[in-house]
């Protein structure tokens, strides 16, 4: 068995930051010990002396474009080492694959290629459209973590749950405790809203934020909510954008509602102006939102409404983001969860006094207990994996994204000229070092599939 122990740093715990040395016996973490205890010879020495440890970010919401054929956008040999390279040691993939995950083929054909190809570890969603509400308890047999709809428009290959099929779907999770996620945007009010932006003259495109606008998302929010409640379901929204939401949510939980809100690191780095720098680079729904709302939502990460941080990483060609001509009609999506965590510790850490344990709670720990992979992920407690980050808080350095190891390395990365202070080093997964200073030290297949409530410590 390979034994290590980490000194000389700090380890991020739940509830604080603990000067002591950190022990890994073969895949798990063995323990914590005070700062200069000795062990054996058989103990390697890994010196992180400066560094904090903090436990490995799990990505609550990711598109890795494969199994696809749009899979030049992104794949998970070179996804999972983007991912790596930032400090992702699970990533969690949305089910809009080519075949989309409805159903165990669909999950198959995915887990054969993830399997193949991921050098950090990986879990799944489900689907929820309407053809797939009664695939739901068996794709929960194969470890699926969550069920993802839109109510909003999607796409012909994975279309809009509408509300009939929605409240079934939250029926039929609620029987085994299933988490439903949704896209929460009214369907119409947005699509007529864009529609109606495109053939503005003289519309910038922060007016993106005016097409959709706050209650819009709202709307959405509140009726997934009263169906949840309706259905006794536990329902997560994705990458909520707006402040009136966090309050309404904050709300809602203490009425005793079983929801659970994400938001992305883009909502709160960045306001609409950034889409008139960045064009349809910039672009993604629901819409980046004001410096008001911004500064808003950051409350709510600081007073623990806001649970999770996923990056909605979902890249897509310099070309095809430009193709039609129009703002308001092109892709909507972009890549950069490389960025995420760097960004979080020069925001949130370094500018806004973030707590470590605050931010090791929304990029991991929350993310593990309510997708049902604690306690093997999410924490650096024996017992768990030992997906461990060494960081150097206060290394400044300059994001570009022509040196991503994402298959889209460009300039028009939405972070791209970031300046950073704080940066991943080394990612660990179960034990093994896989990325050091821009280097991926294993070969693809060794991520491993993670399914829920079934990993055991």
């Amino acid at each position: 068995m390979n034994k290590k122990i980490f000194r000389g740093g700090k380890v991020v715990l739940p509830d604080r930051v603990l000067e002591a040395s950190l022990v890994v016996e073969g895949e798990k973490i063995a323990g914590l010990l005070h700062p200069g205890t000795e062990l054996g010879a058989e103990y390697e020495v890994i010196d992180v002396a400066g560094k904090v440890l903090m436990p490995g970010v799990i990505d609550s919401h990711v598109h890795m474009w494969d199994p696809s054929p749009q899979n030049y956008r992104e794949d998970w040999k070179c996804g999972s080492q983007c991912a790596a390279s930032g400090g992702i040691t699970t990533i969690i993939d949305m089910p809009l694959s080519v075949p989309p995950v409805v159903d165990e083929r669909g999950f198959q054909i995915k887990y054969e290629v993830a399997d193949r190809d991921s050098c950090v570890d990986f879990a799944f969603w489900g689907g929820l459209t309407p053809g797939c509400v009664g695939n739901l308890k068996e794709l929960d047999r194969l470890g699926c973590v969550a069920y993802k709809g839109f109510m909003s428009f999607a796409n012909p290959d994975y279309p809009q749950i509408t509300d009939g099929y929605l409240v079934q779907g939250m029926r039929n999770a609620a029987e085994f405790d299933g988490l439903i996620g949704v896209h929460a945007e009214n369907a119409e009010a947005a699509e007529f809203g864009t529609q109606e932006m495109a053939g503005r003259q003289g519309a910038t495109c922060s007016m993106h934020d005016e097409a959709r606008p706050w209650w819009v998302e709202l709307e959405a929010i509140q009726r997934a909510v009263l169906f949840a409640r309706a259905t006794d379901a536990r329902l997560y929204i994705c990458h909520m954008t707006i402040a009136e939401g966090a309050e309404f949510l904050k709300q809602e939980r203490g009425r005793g509602t079983k929801v659970y809100v994400e938001t992305c690191p883009h909502y709160l780095l960045f306001d609409k102006e950034i889409m008139n720098e960045k064009r349809s680079y910039a672009k993604c729904n629901p819409p980046i939102r004001s410096r008001e709302n911004v500064e808003k939502l950051w409350d709510y990460v600081f007073d623990g409404t806001i649970d999770v941080l996923g990056s909605d990483h979902g890249p897509y060609s310099d070309e095809e983001k430009v193709k039609n001509g129009n703002f308001f009609l092109e892709y909507s999506g972009f890549g950069g969860f490389d960025a995420m965590l760097a960004g979080m510790i020069t925001e949130g850490v370094h500018r806004r006094g973030l707590p470590l344990p605050r931010l090791a709670a929304i990029t991991a720990g929350n993310t593990a207990r309510i997708m049902g992979l604690a306690p093997v992920k999410g924490s650096l407690l024996p017992g768990a994996d030992a997906d461990v980050l060494v960081v150097d808080l206060n290394e400044e350095w300059v994001f570009d994204g022509e040196k991503s190891l994402s298959k889209m390395k460009t300039p028009n990365n939405l972070y791209h000229g970031s300046k950073m202070k704080g940066r991943v080093k080394q990612t660990w997964v179960r034990g093994q070092l896989v990325y050091e200073d821009g280097v991926i030290l294993v070969p693809a297949g060794y991520g491993r599939y993670v399914p829920k409530n079934r990993a055991k410590s």
